[in-house]
C-alpha cells in the first residue's frame, strides 16, 4: 500500500505541475491518480484472484518495484507543488478547526460504509472471506469480488498518497509512507478484523490506525530509538495474531467453560 500510494502521489504531482494549480486541476489530478492506482490495484487483484497466487506473495511485486515506478513518472526527480490549495489539503482549510486529512478520512469511511451497507458488495465480500468455496456454490463470482476489493484498495491508497504529498508539498518516492504496510496490518488487527478474512468493520480499522499512531507517538515520547519502534510494533502484531488464533481461542473457551462449571458446582453445593 505504501508503494501504491507513492505511485498515485507521483501522478498527482505530475498532473499539477503541467499547468496552473486550481481547484479544477486538483480534481483532475486526483481522478487521474485514482485511475492509475486502480490499474495497479487490479494488477495485484489479477495475480490473486485469477492466477491464485497468495496475496502476500503477489503484492511483493509492487512492493518491490512500486517506488521505482513512482520515481520514473516524474523523470527521476522529486518535484514540489507549492500552492495554498495544496497546503489546505494537507493541513487546515482556512476557518475550519478540524485538520483536512481527518475530514477526508471521515468522508471516505462514510462513503465506503454506505456502499457496503446498502449494496450486496459488503455481504459478498464477507461471504468470500469466510468461505470462498461456499460463496462460489451460492452463485457469487469470487474472482470479481476479490478483484473489486483490490480496486477499492487502490482508491484508498490514492487518497493516502494525495494527503501525504499535500502535507509536504512535494513527492519523495523513497520516504512517502515508507513501511506503512506493517501499520496497515496492525490497524486491521487492532480494529477487530480477522486477518484471515470474513466479517469486517471499517470503523474498527480506522480506530486501529489511530491507535497504532498513538502507540508510535508514545514510543517516541518515551525516547525509544526509531530503529526499535518497528520491533515493538512487530511484538504487538505477534501477540494479536497468537491471541486471535483458533488454538488459543479454543483453549480460552475451554478455560472459561471450566470456570463457569466450577462456579455452578459451588452454587449447587451451597
Amino acid at each position: 500500500v505504501g508503494a501504491l500510494a507513492a505511485i498515485a502521489g507521483s501522478m498527482f504531482v505530475k498532473v499539477l505541475r503541467s499547468g496552473e494549480i486550481t481547484m479544477g486541476s486538483i480534481a483532475l489530478a486526483f481522478l487521474l491518480c485514482c485511475a492509475v492506482a486502480v490499474i495497479f490495484g487490479s494488477f495485484n487483484g489479477t495475480l490473486v484472484s485469477v492466477f491464485k497466487i497468495q496475496p502476500m506473495i503477489a503484492t511483493l511485486v509492487l512492493y518491490t518495484c512500486g517506488r521505482s515506478i513512482a520515481y520514473w513518472i516524474n523523470g527521476g526527480a522529486t518535484p514540489t507543488v507549492e500552492s495554498p490549495l495544496i497546503t489546505a489539503i494537507g493541513s487546515f482549510i482556512p476557518g475550519v478547526p478540524v485538520p483536512t486529512p481527518i475530514i477526508i478520512v471521515i468522508i471516505t469511511a462514510i462513503v465506503l460504509a454506505l456502499v457496503f451497507k446498502f449494496t450486496s458488495l459488503g455481504l459478498y465480500t464477507q461471504a468470500v472471506g469466510i468461505n470462498q468455496r461456499a460463496a462460489r456454490l451460492n452463485g457469487i463470482n469470487t474472482t470479481s469480488i476479490k478483484l473489486l476489493s483490490f480496486m477499492i484498495l487502490g482508491v484508498c491508497c490514492a487518497i493516502a498518497g494525495v494527503i501525504a504529498v499535500s502535507r509536504l508539498s512535494l513527492i519523495n518516492h523513497e520516504t512517502l509512507l515508507l513501511d506503512i504496510e506493517m501499520d496497515a496490518i496492525l490497524a486491521v488487527a487492532i480494529g477487530g478484523n480477522a486477518l484471515s478474512g470474513g466479517k469486517f468493520k471499517i470503523i474498527g480499522s480506522v480506530l486501529g490506525a489511530y491507535a497504532i499512531q498513538a502507540l508510535t507517538i508514545t514510543l517516541y515520547a518515551m525516547k525509544v530509538p526509531s530503529t526499535d519502534v518497528k520491533a515493538y510494533k512487530a511484538i504487538v502484531i505477534i501477540l494479536i495474531v497468537v491471541i486471535g488464533s483458533p488454538v488459543v481461542k479454543a483453549k480460552l473457551s475451554q478455560v472459561w467453560k471450566n470456570i463457569r462449571s466450577g462456579k455452578a458446582e459451588k452454587e449447587a453445593a451451597v
